[in-house]
């Protein structure tokens, strides 16, 4: 059994395909590391305050008629402004002059950052699953591996065992090098004024719920793809069921949106209980549906595979 599933995940890293989503992955994050670093900038707090009070001077003058503000840089017409004193006025004007221009990296925004890049890692977990037993059933690898193992059921979830353990540890190196590129703008253009104990525990939960969630993912695509027995098949149903199923469901039925997988995929991710306004539907309920879905589509893509004709 260990040298069985020491092979194939020899096999998964050794993937041409793996190779290109690392290079691709620390493209983007050297990317984004440059440009945030070079679109923040440090501000001490004398200047955050004094910017705090023109921004407060401006909205009062807008409140007061004084000085109307821009908006698109673009003056606006008196006569067409809610009459000074009303809530209207009040709700303008705070809206069109109240900003304060705060360019700074704020290391709190770091849960928001790993919260949004978890959508595009269940991609590529989807697409090294279907892609690993797609290539597999292409090249007939399932016909030489069965002559060595003859146990159709260990050789399939061995297989998808190194899927799983392979998107996963992908997932978690791309977010802690994300982390790390993010760092730089935080201490030398930012601030890390909030990021305390409560707040790194949170980080670490969108992590975990996060790489649970990719490791699902890893596990449905290779299903899939092992049912169409290619990876085009994985795809291809994916991609019709989440633009169009998920979407038209969603969007016409919003009471059943918790019994789809992007319903619970959204609670799961961000964490909070009817999350991504799905009502009803809790952050550990959200887990456990879709770790069944998972373990279901892995559990029917074995007992085809051990009725199925490899030859």
């Amino acid at each position: 059994m260990r040298a069985l599933a020491a092979g194939e995940l020899r096999r998964v890293l050794a993937r041409r395909m793996l190779r290109v989503l690392t290079l691709l992955a620390v493209a983007g994050i050297t990317v984004a590391g440059v440009l945030t670093f070079l679109n923040t900038e440090k501000v001490t707090s004398e200047q955050l305050v004094a910017r705090t009070q023109a921004a407060a001077a401006r909205t009062a003058a807008c409140e007061a008629g004084t000085d109307p503000p821009e908006v698109d840089g673009r003056g606006i017409d008196p006569q067409r402004l809610p009459p000074p004193g009303s809530a209207e006025r009040r709700e303008f004007c705070r809206f069109a002059a109240g900003g304060v221009d705060d360019p700074r990296f704020k290391l709190t925004t770091l849960k928001g950052i790993l919260q949004g890049t978890t959508a595009p890692l269940v991609v590529v977990a989807w697409l090294i699953g279907a892609s690993v037993i797609g290539s597999d059933w292409q090249s007939r690898t399932i016909t030489t591996v069965l002559t060595w193992e003859p146990r159709r059921a260990r050789v399939l979830l061995t297989k998808a065992f190194a899927c799983v353990v392979v998107a996963s540890a992908f997932a978690l190196l791309a977010q802690a090098m994300l982390s790390l590129a993010l760092l730089p703008s935080a201490y030398l253009h930012g601030t890390t004024a909030g990021a305390n104990g409560d707040w790194l525990l949170s980080v670490l939960g969108v992590l975990l719920r996060g790489t649970g969630l990719v490791a699902i993912a890893a596990a449905v695509g290779f299903s899939v793809a092992s049912i169409g027995r290619n990876t085009a098949a994985a795809l291809g149903i994916g991609f019709a069921y989440f633009l169009v199923i998920e979407n038209v469901v969603g969007s016409f039925l919003e009471d059943f949106r918790r019994w789809l997988v992007l319903g619970n995929a959204i609670v799961l991710v961000s964490g909070q209980d009817s999350g991504g306004e799905v009502i009803g539907r809790s952050v550990p309920v959200a887990a456990l549906y879709l770790t069944a879905v998972g373990i279901g589509l892995l559990a029917v893509a074995t007992m085809v595979f051990r009725r199925r004709d490899v030859a």
